[in-house]
């Protein structure tokens, strides 16, 4: 038997924002077995936690959908490094997460973490009528022109109005035929600098998304370059509220730094709480469709 343990990332209840599936001991499981795990807990990921190869990491993940190995460890980090960090089984302050070749460094305690990221990739813009087709909106509901972001991935923004958010709806088929991973349309209040978002992303095998600590930081580069955060140098903060329309808020508190004009960094936060904890059954003998390892 294996332990495991569900979190509810950038949340403070059970319930609410984004689900993650955490194995903090899984250095006798094979591929498959981590496969068939996933599988069974159909959470939209399932991090594995493995003694690090890497001396500069502090513990190293294997991340899988109920479908297959993702190859990003981000999305999972808040909720494994809280995880661990609340079990004991690693310091809070400063850790590294490892997954394949990339390093991640976060900042945690057993309820809070923070993921930096830095050098955004290049912006460009984006044909709007191809992100409105994939929400289901129209020229009438966007009101600037949609750009990608990020700091890894890049992630397709579609500013809309605050309705219009409501009233988004993912179009998949269309979404396939133009092979576009994601769309984030979000509404932006300037005065408070909170933006109401939703993540629709089923490039990522993750048809909403109620959480995205990716798409969050590629946001602030975007609100800068929009003239929406200012330019000036030093650090600005925002906030996401994401999920409301699936039932599970989130919240996401963002700073984003800039130094001559241009953004170096930037970083989000979030509490991260358990709502389940259990044994589940390994496998026993090799699976006929194993994962190679």
């Amino acid at each position: 038997m294996v332990r495991y343990e569900i979190v509810n990332m950038f949340t403070d209840r059970a319930f609410a924002g984004s689900a993650l599936g955490v194995v903090p001991e899984a250095d006798d499981l094979a591929a498959h077995d981590m496969q068939a795990i996933a599988r069974e807990l159909n959470l939209p990921e399932t991090a594995f936690v493995l003694t690090p190869s890497l001396a500069a990491a502090s513990y190293r993940v294997r991340v899988f959908t109920p479908a297959k190995e993702s190859s990003f460890g981000a999305h999972a980090s808040p909720g494994t490094a809280a995880t661990l960090a609340r079990l004991g089984k690693i310091p809070a302050g400063r850790v590294v997460q490892e997954c394949g070749s990339k390093l991640l460094s976060l900042d945690v305690t057993a309820d809070v973490v923070t993921v930096t990221a830095s050098a955004p990739l290049e912006s460009s813009p984006v044909d709007p009528s191809l992100l409105l087709a994939a929400c289901c909106l129209g020229r009438d509901d966007i009101y600037a022109t949609p750009r990608t972001a990020g700091f890894g991935p890049l992630f397709h923004y579609l500013p809309a109005r605050r309705d219009a958010v409501a009233r988004a709806r993912m179009n998949a088929t269309q979404m396939r035929t133009v092979a576009l991973s994601d769309v984030f349309v979000f509404s932006w209040n300037r005065e408070e600098r909170t933006a109401h978002a939703r993540l629709f992303s089923p490039g990522y095998k993750i048809p909403e998304d109620p959480a995205c600590a990716s798409a969050a930081l590629g946001l602030g580069a975007w609100l800068v370059e929009a003239g929406w955060l200012p330019a000036r140098d030093g650090t600005h903060d925002y906030q996401i509220h994401q999920g409301i329309e699936m039932d599970r808020p989130s919240t996401l508190t963002c700073a984003v730094t800039v130094h001559a004009g241009r953004v170096t960094s930037c970083s989000v936060s979030g509490q991260v709480v358990c709502s389940a904890h259990g044994q589940i059954a390994v496998r026993q003998g090799p699976h006929p469709h194993a994962v190679p390892a």
